[in-house]
């Protein structure tokens, strides 16, 4: 059989279950990439330079195997059935996405091959469990993160995924396949901000690294964003070089070998929950990307404030740890997730914009913007979500900042401004104005700005 294995987010060859299907079914195998422009033109930079240094890696591993990668661009809904046409494919393979985007795109897709007598075999491979699997007893999709993690838990204690088994790829075709463009193509040069490294192997050495150090105390750690405390996963999460299988089998070995692990794994795993949750809400609840899944915060009246929005692209709002979280963002294409829920408070509940000004955002900026994890911290900072925040616990910049980063370290490596300020001022720098020039006076008053959001969502309940 001629199979055509069409990848997307699983940018990897191990424990990647439709490739492994089709691969085990086939006698000859093509691996195909589409640059998609829908997709292109919504992704930033560093996003694109991830991918691309990605398929780079992918094809080289590819190529160990006899086998290489072929790139096409354009609308995949003609570039995978034309290459089925072109290589006379029998089977075409997939691994399942969530997006309202990938579900009408794949449609598409499957329904040109069938038509053309094409069989398709799409698989489950982004997350362990999809919505389906989790019910309530009530046979309900879960709306609340912790009877889902219980219910994820059981699932996965009563049938964990099995070990991958070994991949054999079978031989290509013997037609020449279309070679990965250069970063030229994309609209890119070797220029940027340094990225992680990329590609299945580099990820797996990353998940070794933090387990064999970081994990110890990362229930603690995770929420300094002046300490390099978290996986850094999610980069390779998004784009599929580790599956989050993988994850969950190394971090309970690690747990399992080393008991002083227990507490950091435990607490990180359940991290990863909340990555399967959010995908569960997206799959359940297409309509959040746009909407808030409460109703009522539909009514929320927006401030219309450019001024104050371009001063938060740039971290320029005078609140130091929401101006050193942008900044990271800008110039790296990750943001800690401790920065990401303050500067996504301070959009929301201090300059009271609209909450999708600021997704659409970071969704352009991030290396690891995925539509689901995305959406759902938005909505939880803004209270809009599912399982969000309630509106009236709006976090303090000062507060947070002096919690979280006692000593500044984050601040002052992002907001340079700041390198003289004494520890005691670096989250209140208008008190020691001289010790700062150049940077921007508080751009609002925090406690006003606070009792004005809890009456503007008051308002919306009403």
């Amino acid at each position: 059989m001629r199979a055509l294995h069409w990848f997307r987010a699983d940018l990897r060859l191990g424990d990647n279950t439709a490739l492994a299907a089709a691969a085990a079914r086939a006698d000859s195998l093509a691996c195909l990439f589409v640059l998609d422009e829908h997709l292109l033109a919504r992704s930033g930079r560093p996003r694109l330079r991830f991918l691309h240094a990605c398929l780079a890696a992918l094809d080289g591993e590819l190529a160990r195997r006899g086998q290489r990668l072929r790139v096409r661009r354009g609308d995949p809904r003609r570039e995978v059935p034309r290459l089925a046409r072109e290589l006379g494919a029998e089977l075409v393979s997939w691994n399942r996405d969530t997006s309202p985007y990938a579900r009408r795109r794949d449609a598409a897709v499957r329904s040109a091959l069938e038509q053309a007598g094409v069989r398709v075999l799409e698989a489950k491979d982004r997350v362990v469990f999809e919505s389906g699997e989790l019910r309530t007893g009530a046979g309900q999709a879960f709306r609340v993160f912790t009877p889902f993690r219980n219910a994820w838990w059981r699932r996965f204690e009563a049938a964990p995924p099995p070990e991958p088994a070994p991949l054999r790829l079978p031989p290509p075709p013997a037609k020449p396949g279309d070679a990965l463009p250069g970063l030229a193509a994309l609209g890119l040069d070797g220029a940027g901000p340094e990225l992680p490294a990329a590609g299945e192997a580099a990820a797996r050495r990353r998940l070794a690294r933090f387990l064999d150090g970081a994990v110890a105390d990362y229930a603690r750690a995770r929420d300094l964003p002046g300490v390099d405390g978290t996986s850094r996963l999610s980069p390779q999460l998004r784009f599929g070089t580790l599956s989050p299988r993988a994850c969950f089998a190394a971090g309970r070995e690690a747990a399992a070998r080393e008991p002083k692990l227990r507490a950091g794994v435990a607490k990180w795993l359940d991290e990863l929950v909340w990555r399967e949750f959010y995908a569960a809400i997206l799959e359940e609840h297409p309509r959040v990307l746009g909407h808030a899944f409460r109703p009522e915060f539909e009514r929320v009246r927006w401030n219309e404030d450019e001024a104050g929005f371009a001063a938060w692209c740039e971290g320029r709002t005078g609140h130091p740890i929401v101006d050193a979280g942008m900044r990271q963002l800008k110039s790296t294409g990750w943001m800690h997730n401790r920065a990401r829920m303050l500067a996504a408070s301070f959009l929301v509940k201090d300059l009271l914009l609209d909450w999708r000004r600021g997704e659409a955002f970071f969704m352009r900026h991030l290396v690891d913007g995925d539509p689901a994890s995305n959406n759902g911290g938005w909505q939880w900072s803004a209270s809009t979500g599912t399982d969000a925040q309630p509106y009236f616990r709006i976090f303090s910049p000062v507060a947070q900042g002096e919690r979280f980063d006692p000593e500044g370290a984050y601040v002052r490596r992002f907001v340079p401004e700041l390198r003289d300020v004494p520890d005691r001022l670096v989250h209140r720098p208008w008190e020691a104005p001289a010790l700062c020039p150049g940077y921007p006076a508080p751009i609002v008053d925090h406690a006003e700005r606070r009792r004005l959001a809890i009456r503007r969502f008051e308002e919306a309940r009403a």
